[in-house]
């Protein structure tokens, strides 16, 4: 960094990152989808927000409904395992922390969800500040 010099980050936020992967999955007509959360701070509101999204357009969206995960309660992983492979939706909104993120690709790759036929969208400012994905994306 130069001496003097100034550092800008900008970022979108979650709620722009919202209509940017509903307008996404609206070019493709994929409309069917889930949401899925953890307990992380703010995903009452992503779901709220997603909820007022897809009510209010012309767009035929299946809303499969928001699946909240508690990975806390979990140790050995069987509950999230379980949950993961209830999801019918095979396309998939995720909002969770960075740490999260790696627990529940991994889960879903152990399941056959993260290959071929699903797609996962990761949610949320809170993802940022590495450049390394979650290992099983």
């Amino acid at each position: 960094q130069e001496k003097g010099s100034t550092f800008l980050q900008l970022g979108s936020s979650t709620e722009q990152q919202l209509r940017v992967i509903l307008e996404v999955l609206e070019e493709y007509d994929w409309t069917s989808f889930a949401v899925l959360t953890t307990l992380v701070p703010g995903h009452e509101a992503v779901a709220a927000y997603v909820e007022a999204l897809t009510e209010g357009s012309f767009i035929g969206w299946e809303h499969r409904g928001v699946l909240t995960l508690n990975l806390s309660d979990d140790p050995d992983g069987s509950r999230l395992r379980r949950q993961l492979r209830d999801v019918s939706a095979h396309i998939r909104l995720l909002y969770c922390s960075r740490d999260e993120a790696e627990a529940i690709f991994r889960a879903a790759h152990d399941l056959g969800l993260t290959g071929p036929g699903y797609i996962w969208f990761l949610v949320g400012t809170n993802l940022a500040g590495s450049s390394r994905l979650p290992e099983h994306v």
